[in-house]
């Protein structure tokens, strides 16, 4: 899983990627620094890796 984090906008931008899935969270500058958006990147990236699991799940899963 890649993660990256841009500044843009006056935001932060919490990317997550694998595959050729994806999920980003935002974070005003005013409100974060750069090293709050790193801890809770890492915080959140094992339930973001389940997150792309369902996703997967979802996608690859036959309606019944």
């Amino acid at each position: 899983m890649k993660i990256t984090i841009l500044g843009w906008n006056d935001k932060y931008q919490l990317r997550y990627e694998l595959d050729r899935y994806e999920q980003m969270f935002k974070f005003d500058m005013d409100n974060y620094s750069i090293d709050e958006v790193k801890s809770l990147g890492e915080e959140m990236s094992e339930v973001v890796l389940l997150r792309f699991v369902d996703m997967r799940e979802q996608l690859t899963s036959k309606p019944k």
